[in-house]
């Protein structure tokens, strides 16, 4: 099944356009003018195709994280993204990249009052939690800082991280004010 902003991040790939967010030489014009054409002024037809699109196969496109990203930018309104947020969790079906990608880059941006956040956040720890996965782990403390200490599995897993990796025992303090030897 074809979506149209995958489609738009291949004709990009393709044609080479910039897909760089807050590309200080070109601000990825050309790149955000094939967004602009199905988005409109109010961008519904973006956020539809946001919404619409299989997480799965956005992962598979060659740079997907860039054109992503500035796509999401886009978005004119908050309610937009929210929207696109709630529609994406049922599809996720343990896509890590994508979820981390999605919890580091945007999610953490947003209220932390606001049940899309929060649903978000209880998909990525059971997802990390369930695969022991290192980077989602990481975002998981930078995004709940000291928050973290309720999800003790998760410190326990940065835990066992950070024997062994001086960037997860640099998070771990950072963020979370854990100190490991």
């Amino acid at each position: 099944m074809s979506n149209t902003v995958i489609d738009i991040i291949r004709t990009a790939h393709a044609n080479k356009w910039c897909t760089t967010p807050y590309c200080t030489t070109c601000g990825a014009m050309v790149y955000r003018q094939a967004l602009k054409k199905i988005g409109g002024d109010l961008g519904g037809g973006l956020a539809n195709a946001l919404a619409e699109l299989n997480p799965s196969e956005l992962t598979k496109e060659h740079n997907w994280q860039d054109a992503f990203l500035v796509a999401v930018i886009d978005l004119p309104f908050s309610t937009q993204l929210e929207g696109v947020l709630k529609a994406w969790l049922p599809k996720l079906h343990n896509d890590i990249d994508f979820s981390d990608f999605v919890l580091y880059k945007i999610v953490r941006f947003i209220s932390k009052e606001n049940d899309i956040r929060n649903e978000w956040i209880d998909y990525c720890i059971v997802t990390a939690e369930n695969n022991y996965h290192f980077s989602m782990t990481e975002s998981l403390l930078l995004v709940l800082g000291k928050n973290i200490l309720k999800y003790p599995v998760i410190v326990k897993i940065a835990t066992e991280y950070a024997i062994s990796s001086r960037q997860m025992r640099r998070v771990l303090q950072n963020s979370c004010g854990i100190k490991i030897k």
